[in-house]
């Protein structure tokens, strides 16, 4: 795969047309009471309540909605730990009930792959984390073919999930800043590149668990960091290197990547529960950690928080929060 692509607004453009009769346009909802406790304006981007209950759908969308038909008959194949085989899963339904055939790390959370069985999706558990079910997946591909949908180093991937920006700008025009979550890069090079297209003074923040440092390694470090062996962490849904594709992407995009600890994002999914009474997954409440704990120059500025998902086993949340 090319480590730089042509990407542009124009992409996002032509992904909204694409794929807006398919998904939710979601609200951006003011937070009052998640303001008053990080002292920002906080404004939630509702992707968890999105089709499928997480963003990845929009790229996964565009993705299979742009492929040819010879790609189509070949079958989609794909790596992912949860939400972006969801939204793979549902696509080739939504396109005619194209064969998926899905590659999750072992342990998977089973709310995940019920989601994809009930779309249709084959789920194959291979590898101890997400790195390893990629060369899984590849080495599939290689033996009986397939078109491989990737869950962030895409253009129309990436196109897809940046319609998220154009829906951002178009309900706060004057936002100050976007915390968003980092795993594979996709989402922030898309909605930074939507986002950087009508505004040069918002401020761009990523946010990552400690357990899989990668998009912060490659931004200070200056090298791409395309693999790593993350440590557990509840936030299954960002444990993976960075593609260079997407690292040259956003990489003139972000001011910064801040690093989030488990404590950390064990009191953020339980605040979105106690003051908000949302249900979301570890990986969609890390940037409320972040702005509690590592933004605090963010106080009285309008922020936007990307609520990414709410896939989450009922057990494991439970877990999660009364620990």
């Amino acid at each position: 795969m090319n480590k730089t692509v042509s990407f542009s607004c124009n992409d996002i453009w032509a992904a909204k047309k694409r794929i807006e009769p398919h998904i939710y346009r979601t609200p951006l909802l003011f937070s009052k009471a998640l303001s008053e406790i990080s002292g920002a304006e906080v404004h939630l981007k509702m992707e968890n309540w999105q089709l499928c209950g997480c963003f990845k759908v929009r790229g996964a969308l565009n993705k299979i909605g742009a492929s040819s038909e010879q790609q189509r008959k070949a079958g989609m194949v794909t790596t992912s730990s949860g939400n972006h085989a969801i939204g793979v899963a549902y696509a080739a339904h939504t396109y005619g009930n194209i064969s998926t055939h899905i590659f999750m790390p072992e342990g998977t959370d089973e709310t995940h792959i019920q989601k994809v069985e009930m779309w249709g999706g084959n789920c194959i558990l291979k590898g101890a984390h997400y790195q390893e079910s990629y060369e899984a997946a590849q080495e599939f591909i290689a033996r009986n073919g397939g078109t491989y949908v990737h869950s962030h180093a895409d253009v129309k991937v990436m196109s897809g999930q940046g319609t998220m920006g154009l829906e951002i700008l178009e309900d706060l025009p004057d936002l100050d800043a976007l915390v968003v979550p980092i795993g594979g890069g996709g989402m922030i090079s898309g909605i930074g590149t939507a986002v950087r297209s009508s505004s040069t003074n918002v401020r761009i923040i990523g946010v990552e668990p400690e357990a899989a440092p990668a998009a912060y390694r490659s931004m200070n470090e200056g090298v791409c960091c395309t693999s790593l062996t993350p440590a557990p962490s509840i936030a299954d849904g960002l444990l993976s290197g960075v593609n260079e594709m997407t690292y040259n992407i956003f990489k003139h995009l972000v001011e910064k990547v801040v690093l989030v600890g488990e404590a950390e994002l064990k009191e953020a999914v339980s605040l979105f529960q106690k003051r908000e009474q949302l249900m979301v997954e570890a990986s969609a409440s890390i940037g409320l950690a972040a702005l509690l704990h590592h933004l605090q120059d963010l106080r009285g500025k309008k922020v936007v928080l990307i609520v990414t998902s709410r896939n989450i086993d009922a057990v494991r949340y439970n877990q999660i929060v009364q620990a």
